[in-house]
Formats: structure tokens, C-alpha cells, sequence
């Protein structure tokens, strides 16, 4: 297999003459949906349609229509197994919002419907599948290739802030109907002076940018190990001076033993070694910005701070809500509820406290089972727990289609042909008569 494949996928090629395959413009492959879905979900995050009064992500309209589009021409089709889970989840969605028609929440705090019908819409993702199998090294190629370019932008965004020519949000610049920049920390301060942290440009805060790069470094660390990529990816996780890439890439590091075995340690080291060289290099020649970094771990335990909000208040919130309504665990308080309720503190919700809370300990169990349950290829095996560890622990994407939509490609929309099961090689005969080796 060569170190860097081609982005064709021939698996649906139509034959035009002996010896000769053209593949239809209009044909949505695995690749072709692959490149458009991830592309949408990086180059597109910052923009939105407005919708009741607020704004929802584009991505989301465009996720559903390649999907019905993919559905169509045979090139997804439906996961039994995960559509049953879905149904389960509508149903007992459906019965907590039953429940709590007829006994209101203590909070006096009522469901938002259009909540729960997008919740539910945008997890049917889950229940997709390629229908065809795609080849591992291809699928991967073409994800990091994106990843790489959102890398060098972020890179640039960074260094040109030093010559007066920043840019970290596009509020201001463009027409606000159609950005998706409310809510989210776009311009967040290094802690040296007027520097702020890289987003990537096109993503909507340093730690999605973060978790991005860990992924990508993850991705080339088990497939193509590129030197020139794993440094890109490297520092654009540095640069985004966020810790929740680093718990993506721990969790790969903690695991990887396991699903590949020596292999796997090996990998899960060395790209543990790249960043702590990267770090190495940072506190040599910019101390200030590795002290900057390092102030980060304490966080976790300050009030007010991006770590703590994230990572902790969600669990005061779940026993305080618990506290007041014993059901909820069962059937949840409401969708939309829980980021609506006046705590005498400020809070975050993440993905799993959030389905708890709105839906019931039964239903996250069945969402959880929808990013689990699949046949996967050993290096995609190996993405599951820093997978999982990205969408449940490191924010509240449930309802945010970028990471939604990139989490279930990677964990079980993709259906991959591992690379030591390539097709077998036969020999053909092309258009000019020539004997010539191909996959079949």
C-alpha cells in the first residue's frame, strides 16, 4: 500500500469501454461523502440559519441532506442493530416527555419541543452505515489531509496576530443572520498580554480546535506516521493552549496497549514523546507561552475557570437536580431543561449529564450504545475510547452537528476494509492492449 493513496474510490466505478473506468460526478461514494461531511463539519462550524427566533448550525440541514442523498443512491444504508437502539431511545424520549407533561418539574422550568425533535433528528446520524466498504489507508488519508489544513490555519492565525493582521471571529465581518459565533468563547487571552489562542479559524473555540488536532495526531500516529504532519498537528495543539486534545490523546495513549497490543504502546508513546518534545521546545524558546500552558491544570480547581465550569460544575448540577427531583434519574426533567435551571452558581452541562438530566439514565445508556455498537477495523478500534472520551467528557455536543456528526463517521458511520485486507491483485488487460496489475 503506498505511503500516501490516491482520494478515488473505485469501488463504484462504471465501466465505459474495456479496460476503462470513469466515475459518475454525480455519485456520492463513500469518499466523496466522507470529504463533503467532514468538510462541512470544519470549514462550515462558524455559520448557521436562523430558525425561531435563534440560529441553528448549518451543518446540521447539511448532514441530513447528504444523508438522504447517500441513502438514495445505495451508497449508505441503515444499521439494524443501531436503528433498534434508536427506536428504543425515541421511546423512552417520547415516555419522559409523557411524564413530565402530567408532573411538571419542581424547577417550573418546562421542555422545549423543538429541543427534543432536534435532539432526536440530528442522532439518527447513528444509525447510518457505508454500504460498501471503503479502504482504511484511503479513509484516513482523506480525513487528515482536511485536518492538516485546518492545522495550518490555525498555525497562521496565531502568528499573524503578531503583526496586527488577528482574526478570531467573524462577527462584525459578516452579515450576523448567518453566523453561528453566539455562545461560544471565540477570543479567549493566552494570559500574555493582548495574545489570544488560536481557534483554527474556522472553528468556534481553542478546545474544539484542541480536541481536532488530537484526533488528527492519533489518526496519523496508527496509519501514515507522516513526520511532517504529526509536528503540524503537534504544535496546533499547542498553540490552542487547551487541555481537552491532550485528554483525547491520553485516553488513546492509556488504551492502545489493549486493542493493538505492543504496536499499539509503541504508538500511543511516541505520540505522547512528539508533544512532550514540543513542550520541551516551547519552554525553551517561549517560556512565557509554556507557563501559560502549565497554568491551565489549575483550572480543575478554581471557580470561574474554563476547567472548572467544564469538568466539575456538571456534577454539582446533577446532584443538586437529583436532590429535588428523584425521578428525573428515570425520566429526566424536560428536554432543554437543564441549561435553563437558576442555580445559586455558574455551570456547564456536558454530553452525558445533559441526556441524564433531560432524558433519564435508561436513554443515555441506549445513546451511549449507538457510538459502541459496530464493526470496526483494528486501527479504528483504536479510535473508539479517545472518541468517546472527546464527544462525552470534553463538551456538550449532543446538539452540535460539527462533533456529532465527525465523532459517528469516525466510531461507526465508516465502514473500512483494513489494510491488510486489501483486495488481491490480478492481472488485466487495459485499453491498449497492455497487461497491467489491478485490485479486484
Amino acid at each position: 500500500m503506498p505511503s500516501s493513496p490516491a482520494l478515488v474510490d473505485a469501488s463504484n466505478a462504471v465501466p465505459v469501454q474495456k479496460g476503462t473506468y470513469v466515475e459518475p460526478r454525480t455519485r456520492l461514494t463513500p469518499l466523496r461523502f466522507t470529504v463533503l461531511l467532514l468538510g462541512a463539519c470544519l470549514f462550515l462550524e462558524r455559520f448557521g440559519l436562523p430558525f425561531g427566533g435563534a440560529s441553528i448550525s448549518l451543518v446540521g440541514p447539511i448532514g441530513v441532506a447528504l444523508a438522504a442523498y447517500g441513502l438514495a443512491q445505495g451508497t449508505l444504508s441503515l444499521h439494524r442493530g443501531r436503528l433498534t437502539i434508536y427506536l428504543i431511545l425515541v421511546a423512552l424520549a417520547v415516555m419522559g416527555a409523557a411524564w413530565e407533561a402530567v408532573h411538571p418539574n419542581s424547577f417550573g422550568v418546562p421542555p422545549i419541543w423543538s429541543s427534543l425533535a432536534q435532539f432526536l433528528v440530528l442522532t439518527g446520524f447513528a444509525t447510518l452505515s457505508f454500504a460498501e466498504e471503503l479502504d482504511e489507508a484511503v479513509f484516513f488519508h482523506a480525513i487528515n489531509r482536511l485536518l492538516a489544513i485546518i492545522a495550518i490555519a490555525g498555525i497562521l492565525q496565531f502568528a499573524l496576530q503578531f503583526v496586527g493582521l488577528g482574526l478570531f471571529a467573524f462577527t462584525g465581518l459578516l452579515p450576523a443572520g448567518i453566523l453561528y459565533e453566539t455562545g461560544w468563547n471565540l477570543q479567549i487571552p493566552v494570559g500574555i498580554g493582548s495574545i489570544l489562542k488560536s481557534n483554527g479559524f474556522f472553528l468556534v473555540e481553542p478546545s474544539v480546535f484542541s480536541q481536532f488536532m488530537g484526533i488528527g495526531l492519533i489518526i496519523e500516529a496508527l496509519t501514515l506516521r507522516r513526520v511532517r504532519f504529526l509536528a503540524l498537528f503537534a504544535l496546533g495543539l499547542l498553540l490552542s493552549f487547551s487541555g481537552t486534545g491532550w485528554i483525547i490523546l491520553l485516553g488513546f495513549g492509556a488504551t492502545a496497549f489493549v486493542g493493538l497490543g505492543r504496536r499499539g504502546l509503541v504508538i500511543g508513546l511516541g505520540a505522547l514523546l512528539i508533544l512532550a518534545f514540543a513542550f520541551g521546545a516551547m519552554m525553551v524558546l517561549a517560556p512565557e507561552f509554556a507557563a501559560a500552558f502549565s497554568d491551565r491544570v489549575a483550572e480543575f480547581q478554581t471557580p470561574g475557570t474554563s476547567a472548572h465550569l467544564r469538568f466539575i460544575t456538571p456534577f454539582w448540577l446533577l446532584q443538586d437536580v437529583l436532590a429535588r427531583e428523584p425521578s428525573a434519574l428515570f425520566v429526566g426533567i424536560g428536554a432543554g431543561a437543564s441549561e435553563r435551571l437558576t442555580l445559586p452558581y455558574l455551570f456547564n452541562v456536558n454530553t452525558p449529564i445533559k441526556i441524564v438530566l433531560e432524558y433519564g439514565v435508561p436513554a443515555l445508556a441506549a445513546y451511549v450504545a449507538l457510538f459502541t455498537n459496530a464493526r470496526r477495523t483494528r486501527n479504528q478500534g483504536a479510535l473508539l475510547v479517545p472518541g468517546l472520551l472527546w464527544f462525552f467528557v470534553t463538551g456538550g455536543y449532543q446538539q452540535f452537528p460539527p462533533i456529532l456528526f465527525a465523532v459517528l463517521l469516525l466510531l461507526v458511520v465508516a465502514r473500512l476494509r483494513p489494510e491488510a485486507a486489501a483486495l488481491p491483485i490480478a492481472n488485466v488487460t487495459n485499453a491498449a492492449g497492455n497487461r497491467t496489475a489491478a485490485r479486484v
